[in-house]
């Protein structure tokens, strides 16, 4: 008699969007133009990010009950260097932010962090997700397609959302 093995395994996908708003936007401006199907207008880069092994370590924790800490800090970079597994922190980070909004819709985490005016101005080409406002465990690292600048002359948004997903083999 046969046995049947059925295959399965689960699939991890990240995404990142990176929007600029006049100076003068808050997070609640940010949180109604998403309400009413307007926030694309200001996507100014979207990718997909890596999930790095301290970050799937960190994951791993959480389901086994290691530890209870979550990723609560966004942090931006002017490192152009490519994001690679080992990496535990942005190449050249310009500073961490709170995240604004956390939030899971199906098997997707989102997180949000909204910059104002003055947080964290400089040339972003990197970006990652964090468990604390310092050190702590980094979760994922993006490299933007282009350099952005940050000034006192615009506000920020960076998404990031993590999905789970089971498939079948």
């Amino acid at each position: 008699m046969d046995i049947l093995k059925e295959k399965t395994s689960s699939n991890l996908k990240t995404n990142v969007k990176l929007y600029s708003f006049p100076a003068n936007f808050t997070y609640e401006d940010v949180k109604r133009l998403r309400e009413n199907g307007e926030l694309e207008k200001y996507l100014v880069d979207e990718g997909k990010n890596l999930v790095v092994d301290a970050g799937l370590q960190q994951i791993i924790d959480l389901m086994v009950g290691k530890n209870t800490t979550s990723f609560t800090h966004c942090s931006t970079g002017s490192g152009t260097n490519t994001p690679a597994a080992g990496d535990t922190d942005l190449q050249t980070s310009l500073g961490r932010v709170a995240i604004s909004e956390r939030y899971r819709s199906g098997l997707s985490a989102a997180f949000d962090t909204f910059f104002v005016a003055g947080d964290n101005n400089g040339s972003w080409n990197e970006t990652g997700i964090h468990t604390a406002a310092s050190g702590g465990t980094m979760l994922c690292r993006r490299k933007f397609g282009a350099t952005f600048t940050k000034a006192s002359t615009n506000t920020a948004l960076i998404q990031w959302t993590v999905t789970l997903a089971a498939v079948a083999d």
